[in-house]
């Protein structure tokens, strides 16, 4: 028969339940701003002639 292991498990225990960076937490909520969504949105500078001349450029540079 073997012998008795002579140490316990030690129980676990959070790491930041004694963390006093965790005492006050504070939580912010991001407000929704309709213009950042109109922005994101815009899709105007796929038509504007700049942008359509840049692709016509990279599409026969693939092509060659």
């Amino acid at each position: 028969m073997p012998p008795i292991w002579p140490f316990k498990k030690k129980k676990s225990t959070s790491r930041l339940k004694g963390n006093k960076y965790t005492e006050n937490i504070i939580e912010y909520e991001r407000k929704n701003d309709t213009k950042t969504e109109e922005k994101i949105n815009d899709k105007s500078h796929l038509k504007s002639k700049t942008f359509l001349d840049a692709m016509k450029i990279i599409d026969n540079s693939k092509k060659d």
